[in-house]
């Protein structure tokens, strides 16, 4: 962060710890001012909601991060076993990250319109098997649920082609159009990019490859929603 000029970073539980969501929790917790921590609970399990509890109201987890494209989680996804979650999220201010493909999206905007007040980042634009703006409508039609961002990050995992993914612009463009730059939020995916692209390159995709943004557009991608999200700062 201090290579790179990062004055806030939300720090995401990633797959291999599991459950314990000890280290995001004390990386936050060490000062809440520059990181907040997205925690993950196992929603098949009985006592889900009470975990939930733990890392938001004693730990200080401000998300949680969802998996459907983990094939054990893929079943509950969006099942009513696992509305008081959502609940719990919508009264605790909680925003709900989803890490999944497009098999996902039809239960993904469900639930949205189910919790309009709860808000979803959408991880990877759910893993586009095509980057063509044609083949990705079933993604921007979620510009339909207001409470649903775009994660413009990930690029390497999805696209053929390696920096700087040309074929990935028209795309973008196509998400600011029906989403606006109040609803797309940069991630890094650190550290996977760092054997990738490389953390700068990424950090710049956007202003140095996609000039239909203004510097407007960019401050809210790069750090304005985050704050709003998960500082709940009002920017207005």
């Amino acid at each position: 962060m201090a290579e790179f000029g990062i004055d806030r970073a939300v720090i995401v539980q990633p797959l291999f710890p599991g459950e314990d969501n000890s280290y995001v929790a004390d990386c936050a917790a060490s000062s809440s001012v520059r990181f907040a921590s997205v925690c993950v609970v196992d929603p098949r399990t009985s006592d889900a909601v009470l975990r939930l509890k733990y890392w938001v109201r004693e730990r200080g987890c401000r998300g949680l991060r969802l998996r459907p494209r983990v094939a054990e989680e893929a079943g509950c996804f969006g099942e009513p076993s696992t509305f008081p979650i959502w609940e719990l999220a919508q009264e605790d201010k909680v925003v709900i990250s989803v890490l999944g493909d497009f098999s996902h999206l039809d239960t993904l905007a469900n639930v949205a319109r189910r919790f309009p007040d709860v808000p979803i980042v959408l991880d990877h634009l759910a893993h586009p098997p095509h980057v063509q703006p044609r083949a990705c409508e079933p993604l921007l039609s979620l510009s339909e649920c207001p409470n649903v961002l775009l994660k413009i990050s990930g690029f390497p995992h999805f696209c053929d082609e390696p920096y700087p993914h040309p074929s990935c612009i028209p795309l973008i463009r196509e998400i600011h159009t029906r989403f606006g730059a109040e609803r797309m939020i940069w991630g890094s995916d650190f550290p996977h990019v760092l054997l990738q692209s490389g953390y700068s390159r990424a950090l710049h995709w956007l202003e140095r490859t996609c000039d239909f943004l203004d510097a407007t557009d960019l401050g809210l991608i790069l750090g304005g929603n985050a704050s709003r999200l998960y500082w709940q700062e009002d920017l207005t």
